[in-house]
């Protein structure tokens, strides 16, 4: 089967339908690189069947990145020039609730390893900031937004192996997808729901702080008393951000971390895998990290960004889901932080807070103890050894995970 052979359009109906919850008369940008083209066509198809006003696809080829990049590593100045028009390109996707629609590929892994990292930190720096408002309204819910992936051949090699190829590969994200049922949608309403449930019963104990304890792992992750756990909605009109999710998650308190930790999957830091990472918090902070591979893009990315040191999220994951139990390593984010508990420098989420609305500026953020960042990325810290406890203010423990499993 050739890549072109392979029939996205029941993906591009749960992507549409579940992802974007699309409604009549809206607008919405699908961004996709090279190798999405074809997924981005039948999602533009499907949206303009529910009545989209207008569907726009946007290029990314990160080959044209790493060329600039190459050519302008010693010019820094040259790295801060972006097109007059991006502020415009802002205001209109925000004021008009433009929908987000991100298909990743996933075939350039590790394409960026060899050019210089300060100098790609930097450029995407400066495009974070130039469109600021923008990565806003997603991390603040003010637009609807959703995150895929795209099987290719590359990628299928990286998962399953030397020889496979893109239908091999999409014959495995099936199942994962929930795509081999009879009402994909319908399936992830209900284990949307199924994920808001345990998010609700959470908030019910009300714990202080959570206690990880692994292999190489023993960390504290404080919790505000205002923290509130989410599932898999993005927002009151029921989209689905990620597809697929398996994870519970809320905002921990940017001042309360201590331990350390280690990163069990390899994660892609801007274009450069990072295998073998340990982290070391004190009083929320990242004081100390150390990686196999990918150190000095890590590096680049931590010395970067301001708040990139202390966490934005604290998820949980049943090590029981399709994906875990697969054993496979994706190499995409948005597969491997559904197979594990997972933490993220960066930028906190605003709606994990009680009263998040009210947090309208970087300072109010900050003072309810919410990160502030440019950036946000996840680490995958779990494992069927992992065990999870919530604690009480006054010191009683409950047991939440064990050995990767969900008990309560």
């Amino acid at each position: 089967m050739l890549p072109e052979e392979i029939n996205y359009r029941a993906y591009a109906e749960l992507l549409i339908d579940a992802g974007i919850a699309l409604r009549p008369g809206e607008k919405l940008l699908i961004r996709h690189e090279p190798g999405g083209v074809l997924l981005a066509r039948d999602c533009a198809e499907v949206a303009y069947e529910r009545g989209a006003a207008l569907v726009e696809t946007q290029l990314h080829d990160p080959h044209i990145l790493r060329a600039r990049i190459r050519a302008q590593a010693e010019k820094g100045d040259a790295l801060a020039i972006l097109p007059s028009w991006l502020p415009a390109w802002q205001d209109a996707m925000v004021k008009e609730s433009w929908g987000f629609l991100a298909l990743n590929s996933h075939e350039d892994m590790d394409l960026m390893a060899r050019i210089d990292q300060r100098a790609l930190m930097l450029h995407e720096r400066f495009v974070r900031e130039r469109i600021q408002s923008f990565y806003g309204a997603i991390i603040d819910e003010v637009i609807p937004w959703c995150v895929a992936s795209v099987p290719g051949p590359r990628w299928a090699e990286h998962v399953l192996g030397r020889g496979k190829s893109t239908a091999d590969l999409w014959r495995t994200l099936i199942p994962m997808l929930l795509l081999d049922r009879d009402n994909p949608v319908l399936e992830w309403r209900e284990k949307s729901r199924n994920l808001e449930e345990r998010s609700r019963l959470l908030d019910s104990l009300e714990f202080d702080s959570l206690r990880f304890e692994g292999e190489g792992t023993r960390l504290s992750v404080g919790l505000l008393p205002e923290s509130k756990w989410r599932g898999a909605e993005a927002n009151n009109r029921g989209n689905l951000s990620n597809i697929p999710t398996e994870e519970i998650y809320t905002t921990p308190d940017r001042m309360r971390c201590e331990g350390f930790v280690r990163i069990t999957k390899a994660v892609e830091v801007r274009g450069t895998i990072v295998r073998g990472a340990k982290f070391t918090f004190k009083d929320g902070v990242l004081v100390d990290f150390d990686a196999k591979e990918g150190l000095k893009a890590l590096k680049s990315f931590v010395e970067t960004y301001e708040g990139a040191r202390r966490l934005g999220e604290v998820a949980l994951v049943d090590e029981g889901s399709a994906i875990a139990q697969s054993k496979l390593h994706f190499g995409s984010l948005l597969f491997d932080e559904n197979s594990s508990c997972h933490i993220a420098l960066g930028s906190g989420y605003p709606f994990c807070i009680e009263g998040g609305n009210k947090l309208d500026t970087e300072e109010k953020k900050i003072a309810a103890g919410c990160n502030v960042s440019l950036i946000h990325l996840d680490f995958m810290i779990g494992s069927p050894g992992m065990s999870v406890f919530g604690l009480q203010g006054d010191g009683r423990e409950t047991p939440v995970i064990d050995r990767g499993r969900f008990i309560i």
